[in-house]
C-alpha cells in the first residue's frame, strides 16, 4: 500500500470516527422506546411463578413515547388503544418529539441542545407556538389519551387513586391501555402492577404479580434497599411497597362487594 493511499485512508477514518461521535453525542440521550413492555411479552424464568391472567392483559408500558414508534411496536393490536399519562406534567411535542429533548427547561442547556434545535426546528429560540399537546400527538397517531397522575416517591392522594381505579373500571371491553411517565421506570411500574391487580386479585397473589411485573422489565416494588446512586430513599420505597399491598387488599374486598372506591375503603381502615 503506498503512502498516499495510507494516509488517506487514515484521514477518512478519522472523519468517520468523528462523524460517528458527533451523532452519539447528540442523540445519546433521545427518547427511543427502551423502557416499552407489554403484558404479551415472554417470561423467561426458571422460578416457579403463577402467570394467570397475564398474557390476556391488554397493557403496556414505556417512558415518554415517540409515537410513531409506539404505533409500530403496538401495529399488531386493530382494536380502540388508550394512552394513559401517569405523570404530574403533561408533555408537549415538537415535530414529533418529546420537548425535553431540546432541553429548553434547562437553565444552562448544553451544546447538544442547541444542535438538536438547529437539526430539528432551524432556530435556537423557542417557539411555544409550534408545540402540540401530548393529546393531540396521541390523536394525529390514532390513540385516544388520557391523564391519570399517580406517584412512586410519594403515596398518591385518595383523589388521584380513585381517579386511576375508575379509569380502568371505565375502558370499553377489549380496549389496550398504554401507561408512560417521563424515563418508564416508578410510576409505569405502578400503574401496570395496579392494573394487573385489578384484573387478576385474589386470583393470583401479590408476591406473584410483583416477581412477573418485573421480569417484564418493571421495578421490583417489593425491594425497598435503596440504590447506591438512586433518588429513592427507603422511606419511599416503603411507603411505596406498603401502598402495593394496601391496593391488593382494596382491590380484593372490592370483587366480593365491599366498598367500592379507594377512599372510602382507607377512611374505615
Amino acid at each position: 500500500m503506498n503512502k498516499f493511499l495510507k494516509t488517506t485512508l487514515i484521514f477518512f477514518g478519522i472523519i468517520l470516527v468523528l462523524f460517528a461521535s458527533f451523532g452519539v453525542y447528540i442523540y445519546v440521550d433521545r427518547y427511543p422506546m427502551n423502557k416499552m413492555r407489554t403484558m404479551q411479552d415472554q417470561v423467561q424464568t426458571s422460578e416457579k411463578i403463577n402467570l394467570d391472567g397475564l398474557n390476556v392483559l391488554k397493557a403496556s408500558g414505556s417512558n415518554t413515547p415517540l409515537f410513531s414508534q409506539l404505533q409500530q411496536r403496538l401495529n399488531f393490536f386493530k382494536e380502540k388503544k388508550v394512552i394513559c399519562d401517569v405523570k404530574e406534567s403533561n408533555s408537549t411535542y415538537l415535530n414529533g418529539i418529546p420537548y425535553r429533548y431540546f432541553g429548553y427547561h434547562y437553565k444552562q442547556p448544553e451544546l447538544r441542545h442547541y444542535l438538536r434545535r438547529l437539526l430539528y426546528s432551524g432556530t435556537l429560540k423557542a417557539h411555544p407556538e409550534w408545540l402540540q399537546s401530548e393529546e393531540a400527538e396521541a390523536k394525529a397517531y390514532g390513540f385516544d389519551y388520557i391523564s391519570a397522575p399517580i406517584g412512586s416517591r410519594y403515596v398518591s392522594s385518595a383523589e388521584a387513586v380513585d381517579k386511576f381505579v375508575a379509569v380502568i373500571d371505565s375502558l370499553p371491553p377489549g380496549t389496550w391501555i398504554h401507561f408512560h411517565c417521563e424515563r418508564g421506570n416508578g410510576r409505569t411500574s405502578l400503574a401496570l402492577t395496579m392494573f394487573d391487580i385489578m384484573k387478576n386479585a385474589p386470583q393470583v397473589a401479590l408476591e406473584d404479580i410483583i416477581k412477573r411485573q418485573h421480569l417484564l422489565g418493571s421495578e421490583d416494588l417489593f425491594d425497598v434497599v435503596p440504590w447506591a446512586r438512586g433518588s429513592y430513599s427507603l422511606e419511599m420505597l416503603t411507603n411505596r411497597k406498603k401502598f402495593i399491598e394496601e391496593f391488593y387488599a382494596f382491590i380484593c374486598q372490592r370483587k366480593i362487594g365491599g366498598q367500592q372506591t379507594w377512599s372510602a375503603w382507607k377512611s374505615e381502615s
